[in-house]
């Protein structure tokens, strides 16, 4: 991997247009990441584009590029984030937005007749969205992908304190933002059941 030194003369190469610096960088980070989206994402050929992806980025911003972690953090965090993107538009997610409000509809009587099923889902996909990176990357662990809380401390490097912390903040905000306590019931008690 890359000491601190090599990654400044990697850094000021790159912003110098020098292509055997961004080969460098490549060729002693690409496996290790494309391992740890392999990981996260468990296919080959998606992880191939995402790394493709990080690595053009990062060519084609090269000489605006302002890295103030380690660039090894960086291309972890610029990984940890497309994935999130992932899962944000992937089809399990959008299927658990479906079950959901399929589930709703069936179950008529437990949510206020005045507020329309569609609406509702609409407004948690916006709370979800619009939540910080890091809350909703443990919101969707948590709730979507159902890990336990030390599961999702170890991938997110944070505390299991800081992932409850997390979570309790994102059902707060799913609280706060448009959506009835009924809801907001249904929907963490559909996901738990689940």
């Amino acid at each position: 991997m890359l000491t601190e030194c090599c990654e400044k003369e990697i850094l000021d190469g790159l912003k110098k247009n020098n292509i055997s610096a961004f080969n460098t960088l490549y060729r002693s980070c690409s496996k290790p990441l494309y391992v740890y989206l392999l990981q996260k994402l468990k296919d080959p050929e998606l992880c191939n584009d995402v790394l493709q992806d990080i690595f053009v980025n990062i060519w084609e911003k090269r000489e605006s590029l302002h890295i103030e972690i380690s660039l090894k953090s960086y291309l972890y965090q610029t990984a940890r984030y497309k994935i999130i993107d992932i899962y944000r538009t992937n089809t399990q997610y959008q299927k658990y937005l479906a079950d959901f409000a399929a589930y709703t509809a069936i179950d008529s009587s437990l949510i206020t007749d005045r507020i329309d099923n569609k609406k509702k889902l609409q407004q948690i996909e916006t709370v979800v969205n619009n939540m910080p990176e890091k809350m909703r990357e443990i919101f969707i662990l948590s709730r979507f992908e159902h890990q336990t809380t030390k599961d999702i401390a170890k991938k997110t490097n944070l505390s299991p304190q800081t992932v409850k912390n997390q979570i309790s903040k994102a059902l707060r905000l799913l609280r706060l933002n448009y959506i009835s306590v009924d809801v907001l019931l249904v929907f963490t008690s559909f996901f738990f059941c689940r």
